[in-house]
């Protein structure tokens, strides 16, 4: 059979790297600049400057940009939050939160685990407990969005409990920022693992950390040397300079740039917010009239990934196939939800109309798959 859909038909239903603007991928072609002239210092500090202000916290956060996919932020993070000697408490409930654990490892850095289900989110009074009965705990670390499952964690009420305690609070809001609530200013979080794609649309390429002013800046500064190129305080030393120490992805900070425009021009936070929770209520309908059960309840939701059970017979290599076809890429499930389902994400610059449109193709994927079998 032939494909239905050309390259540029396809809408990117993953997790990320998200469908991107015109302008985002245009403002790739501003031309070649060498990194240590004065534009791009200017565009270094235009960055630094809008990150924290398209975000909401102005005031009280500093950005610190690091080439390398939203990965290299969170192991940034991770080895800049822990003073020697000290504990990093991780929150794992799923992939991801394994994965900050996996790093903490890697590095030594002695961790202490609270564990949840991964359709579950974690409780903030297991957290406090295990705050109260070990002082050498120095970071709590917790992702807000776990797209493993499209599930939320509570991290205003986890920062309202670690904010009375010398530890500083870590946050992963990679899939989470500018899509999800609550506002980062109201999180109370000390480091915040973020990136130019997803939620800001940019290019992927370009991650960053936001360190509060209150605990993160002298944080990364107490903490031991662990990486030469994932070291946040000296990232952080010559960011604030107007330098950086080694080679950025020039061109994808131009990206950056763009979305971001891009991003304040549609009405910034609130704007992007709502209009994700609409697309959320586009695609759940036509997931529950298909029948397609939905991994994550209600409450704990994310409005931008949707983890869904896979139809009876149908495994999820031929859906992916059957659905490319049609125009759209979708996701695996992950770990142990490999087998039994799949993930659409509704992230990136994604038209309303093909969003409607899914229901059609996901029921015309499934009749041809059951008729294939027989059925």
């Amino acid at each position: 059979m032939t494909d239905l859909a050309t390259p540029d038909d396809l809408i990117l239903l993953n997790p990320g790297p998200a469908c991107t603007s015109p302008g985002v991928r245009q403002a790739l072609l501003r031309g070649d600049l060498c990194h240590r002239e004065p534009e791009f210092a200017a565009l270094l500090a235009r960055l630094r400057t809008s990150i924290t202000r398209c975000l909401g916290v102005p005031d009280t956060h500093e950005t610190v940009l690091i080439t390398g996919s939203g990965t290299a932020a969170m192991e940034t993070a991770v080895i800049g939050s822990v003073r020697a000697g000290r504990k990093l408490l991780v929150v794992n409930n799923g992939v991801y939160g394994a994965r900050l654990l996996a790093m903490a490892e890697a590095h030594g850095i002695e961790t202490v685990v609270v564990q949840a289900p991964w359709t579950t989110p974690v409780d903030p009074v297991a957290i406090a407990d295990r705050l109260r009965s070990d002082g050498r705990i120095d970071a709590v670390a917790c992702v807000h969005h776990e797209t493993t499952t499209g599930m939320l964690n509570p991290i205003a009420e986890i920062g309202a409990i670690v904010r009375d305690h010398e530890a500083v609070f870590l946050v992963d809001a990679i899939s989470s920022t500018a899509i999800e609530s609550p506002d980062l200013a109201d999180v109370g979080a000390d480091i915040i693992c973020g990136t130019a794609n997803k939620g800001l649309h940019g290019i992927p390429g370009v991650s960053f950390l936001l360190l509060s002013t209150a605990k993160g800046v002298d944080r990364v500064a107490a903490v031991p040397r662990r990486s030469v190129y994932l070291d946040p305080a000296a990232q952080l030393a010559a960011q604030r300079a107007g330098d950086i120490p080694f080679t950025p992805a020039v061109q994808t900070c131009y990206a950056l740039d763009e979305a971001i425009t891009e991003y304040e021009n549609a009405g910034g936070y609130p704007a992007r917010v709502r209009l994700y929770r609409e697309r959320a209520a586009v695609v759940r309908a036509g997931f529950a009239r298909l029948g397609l059960p939905v991994l994550i309840e209600e409450p704990y939701r994310a409005n931008s990934v949707t983890a869904l059970e896979l139809p009876a017979g149908v495994a999820y290599p031929a859906l992916h196939d059957e659905l490319k076809r049609r125009g759209y890429v979708i996701y695996a499930g992950q770990g142990r939800l490999s087998r039994t389902h799949f993930r659409i994400a509704t992230m990136g610059e994604i038209p309303l109309p093909r969003l409607v449109e899914l229901e059609g193709a996901l029921e015309e994927s499934i009749r041809h798959l059951a008729k294939a079998r027989g059925e």
